[in-house]
């Protein structure tokens, strides 16, 4: 189960508000976790290319060569990904995360410069005094460990206790990691036949042009709206029944397949009536509602 949900409002240069579910510290640790083994292992790489490849040359230029190499791929892994991919990075796009610019335009490359150059003073340098405190403190007194103390934990918590779960580099540059969410379509009554399932083709219901013309875009989705609550248990039978008959003696349409299978009457009925409103909406000409001329 998700941490509680969070969502964050975006709002962007036209004015429209855009809602994003948060990432969670979870999802962001284990997306930042799968980058940091692809960092590792491409670092691997290098550096059993440079020894490979240095093997004749002498030991200083390796060593200026590799501490290049490292410098390069810790920090452009992250810029460059983040600017090619949108605002992902492999491991973000494994967890469905982005990085998204706080004020809703466009995500800049001077922010994603900045969040990810502040990543050394807020993970790998706060890591590296906790792994080798002598390394920084030495033999300071404990009054001038106090401030530093404090700034580690800052550094290291400030997820876990900012409102919004962001980091000092998104603070920075002025960006936020989002869930991407997914979309759900309901499902469009058009896309269903209106044939018995193993009937040919020829018994498919069909309507004039004059029949179609008789109802509008309202009354359109007031049916689709029926037939979806009949598929979810909420609209009887009976119902069905009733409102294909109405339409039936509405449009002038004749035999007894209304009231004999209704819900074959009306997805047939939605789906020649939708495809009938698109084409003159082609042309410029919209039907809102029956009343419409």
């Amino acid at each position: 189960m998700r941490e509680s949900e969070l969502y964050l409002d975006v709002v962007g240069p036209e004015g429209v508000p855009l809602r994003f579910p948060a990432a969670t510290l979870a999802e962001r640790a284990v997306a930042f976790g799968v980058d940091l083994m692809i960092l590792f292992l491409s670092l691997a790489v290098v550096a059993i290319a440079l020894v490979a490849a240095g093997a004749a040359a002498g030991l200083a230029s390796l060593v200026g060569l590799a501490l290049v190499a490292a410098f390069v791929i810790q920090h452009g892994y992250f810029i460059f990904f983040e600017t090619h991919w949108q605002g992902t990075t492999p491991g973000k796009r494994l967890l469905k995360l982005k990085v998204v610019s706080r004020d809703g335009a466009g995500l800049r490359p001077d922010a994603i410069l900045a969040r990810n150059l502040m990543r050394d003073v807020e993970l790998f340098v706060p890591l590296a005094t906790i792994a080798a405190p002598e390394q920084l403190v030495g033999d300071a007194p404990w009054w001038m460990l106090a401030p530093t103390s404090l700034w580690l934990a800052v550094m290291l918590f400030l997820p876990v206790i900012a409102k919004e779960r962001t980091r000092v580099g998104d603070l920075v540059g002025g960006t936020i990691v989002v869930r991407i969410p997914e979309a759900t379509l309901a499902r469009d009554e058009a896309a269903r036949t209106s044939l018995v399932p193993g009937a040919p083709p020829s018994d498919a219901i069909t309507f004039t042009q004059a029949q179609l013309d008789h109802y509008g875009e309202r009354e359109l989705e007031t049916l689709a709206d029926l037939v979806r609550k009949h598929d979810q248990g909420a609209a009887s039978m009976q119902d069905l029944k009733i409102v294909a008959r109405t339409i039936a003696q509405k449009i002038g349409f004749g035999g007894p397949t209304p009231t004999d299978d209704p819900v074959r009457f009306l997805r047939a009925f939605y789906k020649q009536q939708r495809a009938f409103l698109e084409k003159k909406l082609l042309f410029g000409k919209r039907k809102t509602s029956k009343f419409d001329d």
